[in-house]
């Protein structure tokens, strides 16, 4: 039972928001301006109010943070690796490597936790996250500018790395709970609200703007992006927090973090960087089409 009340919310969302953009009431446009909203707004409330309102020793777990990343660093090289060993076009060989490092945690797998594992899985991952995703960010980045265009107008990584909402939400969150904040009563409020918005948001737009028609020419660089992102990434990393002596919460938390399918944000950001559009949406596509198998898998095998 806990199994199907962590997945069947998240995938019911998704499918709801694909029926909602095949029948009309939610278009192309609305789909970007809800996923907008969300990115922008509710996804760094949520930071701000579940990290920075917490205390940081409750849900602080160096071990998590230090196997997530350097799983992530991994699996960026591994990507470097096979797309330079399969001679993918230069266009390529960036997204197939953001498409393999880059997950979409905060959209997809922080409702999974928070229905499988409650406020406390939550927190974990959140905390986790304030350092993962602006390292995640950063490997993606790189990757592509490595491979973009000549004569592209550039931008330096970092700046575009911290201009990004998430990564703003994520360190504000982080310095706050350093600090102890408390937040007025009003604030908090608020906050919640936001925050609230969040999750259901993001699984809406994230159905409506999944699009079928790119997969089949592209089954190869797919086939191993959802390799190393939906199985290699998580066995690696539980292997390596059952070593360092990790709870079975920070395994699940880990583990769950590194199953998670390709960001939504990568298909923005590889047209952005010059990178090739089409692998971007069908690495977004194939993974959490994928996923369904595999958080069960995952879920089942962590004992949820």
């Amino acid at each position: 039972m806990t199994l199907l009340a962590g997945l069947v919310p998240v995938f019911l969302l998704i499918a709801l928001g694909m029926a909602a953009r095949r029948f009309g009431m939610l278009n192309k446009a609305a789909a970007d301006g809800l996923n907008g909203l969300v990115a922008n707004f509710a996804l760094p409330a949520l930071f701000i109010i579940k990290v920075g309102g917490s205390p940081l020793e409750s849900a602080f777990s160096p071990r998590t943070m230090l196997v997530t990343v350097g799983v992530t660093a991994i699996a960026t090289v591994a990507g470097l690796a096979i797309a330079r060993w399969w001679r993918l076009p230069g266009p390529q060989r960036g997204v197939f490597t953001q498409g393999a490092l880059r997950g979409n945690i905060v959209y997809f797998t922080f409702p999974l936790i928070l229905a499988t594992y409650g406020d406390t899985g939550l927190r974990l991952a959140a905390v986790t996250s304030t350092v993962l995703i602006p390292a995640m960010n950063l490997f993606a980045v790189a990757a592509l500018e490595a491979y973009r265009p000549r004569g592209a107008n550039r931008v330096p990584v970092a700046v575009r790395v911290l201009a990004n909402p998430l990564v703003v939400g994520a360190l504000l969150g982080l310095a706050l709970a350093i600090a102890h904040w408390k937040p007025w009563g009003w604030l908090a409020a608020s906050l919640n609200a936001l925050a609230d918005l969040a999750f259901p948001g993001a699984l809406l737009a994230l159905g409506a703007e999944l699009e079928f028609g790119r997969l089949a020419a592209l089954w190869r660089p797919l086939a191993a992006v959802s390799a190393i992102k939906l199985v290699a990434m998580p066995a690696l990393g539980w292997w390596l927090l059952e070593r360092l002596g990790a709870s079975p919460l920070e395994c699940a938390v880990g583990v769950l973090l590194l199953a998670a399918p390709t960001a939504v944000a990568s298909n923005s950001v590889a047209a952005d960087l010059g990178g090739d559009t089409d692998l971007a949406g069908a690495c977004v596509l194939a993974t959490t089409v994928l996923s369904v198998a595999t958080y069960v898998g995952w879920v089942v095998a962590l004992g949820g």
